[in-house]
This record gives C-alpha cells, structure tokens and sequence, in this order.
C-alpha cells in the first residue's frame, strides 16, 4: 500500500484479484479511464461464465470504490478479496453483526441480513446482484434476489450491517 499512482493495467490486476479470477478466465476484460466525483478513476468490467463484473477503482491509490456482480443466480460468486480484514483480527468473532467501524462486514454477511431479513433461504432465491459502494459519505452494500416473482431489494451498511432500505416488489 502507499500513494502509488495505478495505471489500467495495475486496475485490472487489483479488479481481478478482488475477484478472485485469473486474467485468462475473465471475458471481454475491459478497463476506461474515467473521472467521478473529481478523482481519477478506473473502470474495469469482465465476465466469468454468466456473470458480469464491474470495478471502479481510484487512480491515485488503487483502492477500490465500488465493485458490482450481476447475473441469474450468483449466490456463491465471490469477490472482494482484498477487503477482508486480517483473519488474526477477526478470529474469535462471531458472524453477528460487527460493531467495529473499521471493519466491513462483508458480502456474504450482507446476504444473509438482506436474507433473514425477508425470511427465505439462499437455496431457495437467484441472487441477482450485489454491491459495494463507497461514495465518500457513506459505505453500503446492495444486494438484489428474487423469489417466486418477487422481487427484493436491499441497502445494507457495510459496517454495521444495519438496513438502510429494502424494497419489495
């Protein structure tokens, strides 16, 4: 880490580490230079099999911004490598919600909130779409599911894992 300036190339490499995926395996990998809210920005996006990825990371120091993964069904889809905490950190926590505000509570635990939530189970929803955005003002993931023609939408905090929104149609 440090105040390293990250060109395409290095974007592309954090976007498919987040992510897990090799470069050989990522699809119609493409990476823009962008700017958003006055910074420098890198947009990465990449399919694997029937799943889209999207990055936006900053130039300035790599980090990413948001991360988007939207398909059928990718409830066992993974990303976000490079933002879990320390394991030594966390080690003796429960999967209760995490008070510590440094710590981000991770997709997987945002999916099962917005799930308990709604009060059905991952094997019986498609998970179409989950979100990790840091806008600067606020840190939140969005996670989208459906069950027998419904509909659910969720904003979830990424720290506290408190739920800012949920619709339902």
């Amino acid at each position: 880490q440090g105040a390293a300036v990250v060109d395409a190339a290095g974007a592309q490499e954090i976007a498919l580490a987040d992510a897990g995926v090799a470069e050989d395996k990522a699809e119609r990998l493409y990476t823009e230079a962008d700017r958003e809210d006055g910074e420098n920005v890198y947009e990465v996006s990449f399919n694997v099999g029937a799943v889209e990825y999207e990055y936006l990371i900053r130039e300035a120091d790599g980090m990413i911004l948001e991360w988007e993964l939207d398909g059928r069904d990718i409830g066992d889809v993974v990303a976000e490598q490079s933002l879990q905490p320390d394991s030594a950190e966390t080690a003796g926590e429960e999967t209760e919600t995490v008070q510590n505000n440094d710590i981000l509570i991770g997709m997987e635990r945002a999916k099962e909130i917005a799930l308990s939530d709604a009060g059905v189970n991952a094997a019986d929803v498609s998970i179409t779409k989950v979100k990790y955005e840091n806008d600067g003002r606020s840190v939140v993931y969005e996670v989208e599911f459906s069950q027998n023609r419904k509909e659910f939408e969720y904003t979830i905090d990424a720290y506290t894992g408190e739920i800012r929104k949920m619709e339902r149609d």
